[in-house]
């Protein structure tokens, strides 16, 4: 991140993510996150444990994805957006995350 300017608000916690392996240099901070996203930060800041669990129809097998999804549902961070759909291409609402942030970080 040498090339995002010292003055964004977001710059100091962007550099942090990438040195914690959270984000990929790629990532733009403009971009909204999806729902495989959210989860995807969280089971990083979790150490990426392996987990069996269930998954969704819409939660293929191998995707960079599966593993954090089926982590977030092992730890009741989420449950999907329906019993049998996660929505992980879904932009997540504010509520989203706060309520993802909550259930892995607070309970």
């Amino acid at each position: 991140y040498q090339d995002l300017p010292q003055s964004a608000y977001y710059a100091r916690a962007f550099r942090w993510a990438y040195g914690e392996g959270i984000i990929p240099y790629n990532v733009e901070a403009d971009t909204p996150c999806t729902r495989s996203d959210v989860v995807t930060y969280l089971w990083k800041l979790a150490g990426s444990p392996a987990v069996a669990g269930r998954t969704f129809l819409d939660v293929p097998a191998g995707e960079d994805f599966t593993q954090a999804v089926a982590w977030a549902v092992s730890e009741n961070i989420t449950g999907g957006t329906t019993p049998t759909t996660f929505s992980p291409d879904g932009i997540c609402t504010r509520g989203q995350i706060v309520t993802f942030l909550h259930r892995a970080l607070a309970e």
